[in-house]
């Protein structure tokens, strides 16, 4: 094959891998139903990927926003946890569109072998907190 004929195919790839799709990660160490918060985040249509941990009285999640919402995305975390809070009211729930957070939220929930995630979670919440 010739140059000529690769790059039109390059391209193409180029093209489609750029279509990540929606990834909704849950993950729950409780014995609360986590298929309500699931269904909360997936209804909200500005939302394209979360990262969700439930673990003892903490609901932790990382959401991403659509690219044309990423200048509401207070608006839309505080939104989506205000609705998490009054599904599950006996739970501290956080919930935050930054990267930073969601990246975090997703290695806690794929490392099956950390021991304090409790003290992780803290650390994640004061991270968010954070003034810069």
């Amino acid at each position: 094959m010739t140059i000529r004929q690769l790059l039109p195919i390059l391209c193409l790839v180029l093209l489609l891998s750029g279509c990540i799709p929606n990834e909704f990660r849950v993950e729950n160490g409780t014995e609360e139903n986590s298929s309500t918060a699931e269904q909360v985040i997936k209804d909200e249509s500005r939302v394209k990927g979360a990262a969700v941990l439930f673990h003892e009285d903490h609901l932790l999640v990382g959401i991403r926003v659509k690219t044309f919402s990423r200048f509401n995305k207070r608006k839309i975390a505080s939104a989506i946890e205000k609705e998490l809070q009054e599904e599950y009211p006996e739970l501290s729930v956080f919930v935050s569109a930054d990267s930073k957070i969601l990246t975090e939220t997703t290695k806690l929930i794929l490392n099956k072998e950390q021991i304090d995630v409790l003290e992780e979670i803290h650390e994640l919440i004061a991270l968010a907190e954070e003034q810069t």
